[in-house]
């Protein structure tokens, strides 16, 4: 939870560039997940993967854990440590 607020900040740098950001919560109950949400003042779509189906398809073991789609919905870049995720996110739109 300690991210939210710079990924808050990432996420008002490049969304007028197309980037969008969706949350998935791998909480056992959908409380938790509003709370937070409402809490953080979480603006950009918040999943929460009740049965475990997305974070087994995509064989995420904890939070959090980022992914890079490209403009055509692949894969570009997987298990980003936040630090680097701004260059990444810059690299990715510098391709487009």
């Amino acid at each position: 939870m300690g991210e939210v607020p710079l990924l808050k900040e990432l996420y008002a740098q490049y969304k007028d560039q197309g980037v969008a950001v969706l949350g998935i919560a791998l909480d056992e109950e959908l409380k938790p997940v509003k709370e937070m949400v409402a809490s953080k003042e979480i603006s950009w779509p918040q999943l929460w993967d009740e049965d475990d189906t997305i974070s087994k398809l995509y064989n995420v073991k904890g939070t959090p854990f980022y992914y890079l789609l490209d403009q055509e919905g692949k894969i570009a870049a997987k298990d980003i440590p936040f630090k680097k995720l701004s260059g990444a996110i810059d690299e990715l739109l510098k391709k487009k």
